[in-house]
């Protein structure tokens, strides 16, 4: 084919521009939830009247500026890095335009494009948050958190459903757009419309609240030491009294246990034996079990875990979790067991080993202080429940939860493999700082609020600094971390939220990534069966 004239050339390139800048605004931090709903139809108008490898490489672009866009925080950390991410993630949009082309502009059943692409889409992010380690960031249905009966589906689909029905949703308005001629497309708007019914009247349904455990108080505080000093020698004690003040600070609320960020405690825990002391004293001091974030070594087999600890509060450490899903090229090097030299050719990098325990952390029964609110006020609770009452204090069972740390939050199953293990709440420990004062710790905390959804199970988050607050299991966010002007971002201080377990059981939970699954193998079945021949979307 002949290069299109420059007028048409220029005029894809604005379409094409447009899906991206659409896609962008999307999430944080312009926050703009409405954009995902029309964001593929200029991109769909793109698609018309091009061979397959064009669709591809304008699809790329696509792709190419939305992540360039959306993930340039990583710019802090590495620009060559960011560049050759963003070259690689724009690969599954280029996959997605070329799958697209295909059908729009063969098929003459408007059923099959309502499936066929939005299942093309789930796959191709399904694939994204798992190959080469996996990178599922900024899913199209976390666009969604901040409406909140869009997102209760993800409880029996997970995040996959949302992103179906954002993209659903997108071809009929670009079949609209393209035909104009609304009445040929009745029944598609019809059978969406109800789609789209039916999953906001499950949402408010599922808003309602839960059956759920009585509550216990959990407190998180957030450090904020910044990332330069972090690992400076000079700075341990500073950082060790920043901990120690809030830690007492926070204990004056009378928690059931204290959170502090993803390595927090300033050296090796175990290892480094006055550091060691340090934090078992520190919770006999306030009577708190903390749940610490730390390095943790173990010289008799030279392995390092970046782990989260549960000391409890008679000084004794519970229990240790460490990290499964390491980053790579950042905790490790891929490949290094093969090549390596890698470590001599590359920046200075982690050299973790992966943990092998789902582990569950219990909180002993004990005396916990529920809420205090004056009669006719209100408490919230973070498993969505809430009552009018005076302070006063119950018994309550043991409550079981699992940690997650850094990134480990964005991989859906690995959240629900803790919750299956027995979890009833989540704890994720992290630190944003890598990223300067961007929208990285927001998109961070969408992910949060899916996990959350999916398994019904309240998220507590406690950032080094970032997003600190805690999560209810319906998305809603409760109460975070900030200062008097209201920043949430590097600011030190602490935030405390009484947790409830839901009792529920999700289709998530059971099933997992079934709804995912579903559209792989539908794609592959579209892939085997071709599109009979018809009008395509648009007119010639």
């Amino acid at each position: 084919m002949n290069p299109l004239p420059l007028r048409f050339s220029t005029y894809r390139l604005w379409l094409a521009l447009s899906s991206a800048t659409l896609l962008i605004l999307s999430f944080p931090s312009f926050n703009q939830t409405w954009a995902a709903w029309v964001a593929l139809v200029p991109w769909f108008v793109v698609l018309q009247d091009l061979t397959p490898r064009r669709a591809f490489w304008w699809s790329y672009l696509i792709g190419l500026v939305f992540f360039l866009g959306s993930i340039w925080w990583l710019v802090h950390v590495t620009v060559v890095g960011w560049l050759v991410l963003c070259a690689y993630l724009a690969l599954y949009f280029a996959l997605f335009g070329w799958f697209v082309h295909r059908e729009i502009r063969n098929t003459r059943y408007e059923i099959r494009l309502l499936i066929a692409i939005p299942s093309t889409w789930v796959a191709l992010e399904y694939l994204r948050a798992h190959a080469l380690s996996g990178f599922g960031w900024n899913l199209l249905g976390y666009s969604q958190t901040s409406w909140l009966p869009i997102i209760q589906i993800a409880d029996v689909t997970g995040v996959w459903g949302v992103s179906f029905l954002l993209v659903m949703v997108n071809v009929v308005i670009a079949r609209l757009v393209a035909d104009r001629s609304p009445s040929r497309h009745r029944g598609s708007l019809i059978g969406v419309g109800l789609c789209l019914l039916g999953v906001l009247s499950y949402g408010q349904l599922r808003l309602q609240p839960l059956p759920a455990t009585e509550p216990v108080k959990v407190a998180v505080v957030q450090g904020n030491i910044p990332q330069e000093q972090k690992w400076d020698e000079a700075s341990k004690e500073f950082i060790w009294k920043q901990y120690e003040r809030l830690t007492h600070e926070a204990a004056t609320s009378q928690p059931d246990l204290i959170i502090w960020p993803e390595t927090s405690v300033p050296g090796f825990l175990v290892a480094d034996v006055t550091l060691t002391e340090q934090v078992r004293s520190l919770a006999t001091s306030v009577q708190t079990p903390l749940l610490v974030g730390a390095p943790v070594v173990e010289p008799q087999r030279r392995k390092l875990f970046n782990s989260a600890a549960l000391v409890n509060a008679d000084g004794s450490i519970h229990h240790r979790y460490d990290k499964l899903h390491l980053v790579p090229f950042g905790e490790f090097i891929p490949g290094e067991a093969w090549l390596p030299q890698l470590r001599s050719l590359l920046p200075p990098i982690g050299d973790f080993l992966p943990g092998s325990d789902y582990t569950v952390f219990t909180i002993p029964s004990q005396k916990s202080e529920v809420s205090a609110t004056k009669p006719g006020g209100s408490a919230d609770h973070v498993g969505g429940r809430s009552q009018n009452t005076s302070a006063f204090r119950i018994p309550h069972s043991p409550l079981k939860f699992s940690v997650l740390i850094c990134f480990e939050d964005i991989f859906p199953d690995l959240a629900r493999r803790f919750v299956r293990q027995g979890a009833q709440w989540l704890v994720v420990i992290t630190n944003d700082a890598w990223f300067g004062k961007t929208a990285a710790a927001y998109q961070h905390a969408q992910a949060s609020t899916l996990r959350a959804v999916e398994l019904r199970v309240p998220v507590i988050r406690s950032a080094n600094t970032g997003w600190s607050g805690c999560i209810a299991a319906t998305g809603r966010w409760i109460v975070s971390v900030r200062d008097a002007q209201g920043e949430e971002l590097f600011v030190e201080g602490l935030a405390a939220c009484d947790v409830a377990a839901s009792e529920v059981s999700t289709l998530y939970e059971r099933w997992g990534d079934w709804w995912a699954i579903l559209c792989v193998l539908l794609v592959a079945g579209f892939a085997i069966i071709p599109p009979p021949a018809g009008r395509p979307m648009a007119g010639r």
